[in-house]
């Protein structure tokens, strides 16, 4: 886990890592996050999940290196049709790591005196996923803004039988090597399904770039993180 508490605490930037590394996968961003907002609490836990685990594989706790943050609850989570089948019960496993999440979020406000406005959720991949169904359960009490840099819409199928969604500014960021990927890949625009769902969505895509998050993608976040 990574944890910087400035001197002062005005906000919170909360990151969850993708698939197979760990907090460490903000590491190369912390001297530039820690310069440019100075007086911003940051967490990036550990654990989101771990290459594709699927049930029967095992739930790992503890010390172990697998920790995972959610299940896929389908056998074969290699194509649409299986995310589609599914999508109930990745919703309910979602909700789980979504709450986990409000809960933490609800420490730190208290801890630092600060309001939800002022919280920042932040996710790259499987963990825009985590902090996509967090954002999306606190209805009565949203966030401002909830960052994803690549988030996956398989994982988010659930959420379009939503019937009201918060009207958190959900902020897609990606690169356009990542963007013409995910089109090539399942003839998707991301940002766009969502706003089909009813979420207020805003798209932000950098230049170039290739599948892994970059300091162009970071920055605008920490744009985001200024505007607060």
């Amino acid at each position: 886990m990574i944890e910087h508490v400035p001197a002062q605490v005005d906000n919170a930037f909360l990151y969850f890592h993708s698939a197979g590394v760990s907090s460490e996968q903000i590491k190369p961003f912390l001297p530039h996050l820690i310069e440019s907002l100075p007086n911003t609490y940051l967490w990036a836990g550990d654990g989101v999940i771990s290459s594709s685990p699927l049930m029967r594989q095992g739930l790992y706790y503890g010390s172990d290196a697998k920790r995972y943050w959610f299940t896929f609850p389908m056998q074969d989570a290699s194509s649409n049709e299986s995310f589609a089948s599914n999508v109930e019960a990745m919703g309910a496993t979602l909700s789980c790591a979504g709450a986990y999440v409000n809960a933490l979020v609800d420490q730190i406000m208290t801890r630092f005196q600060i309001t939800t406005e002022k919280v920042v959720l932040c996710g790259f991949q499987h963990g825009s996923c985590v902090a996509l169904a967090a954002s999306m359960m606190r209805k009565n009490d949203p966030y401002a803004f909830t960052i994803l840099f690549e988030p996956y819409i398989l994982e988010a199928y659930y959420l379009k039988h939503e019937l009201t969604l918060p009207d958190t500014s959900v902020v897609c960021i990606d690169n356009q090597h990542i963007r013409k990927r995910t089109l090539d890949w399942i003839n998707i625009e991301t940002d766009r399904e969502f706003q089909s769902y009813g979420m207020v969505t805003q798209r932000i895509t950098v230049e170039d770039g290739d599948d892994n998050l970059d300091a162009a993608m970071m920055s605008e976040a920490i744009k985001i993180m200024l505007a607060l």
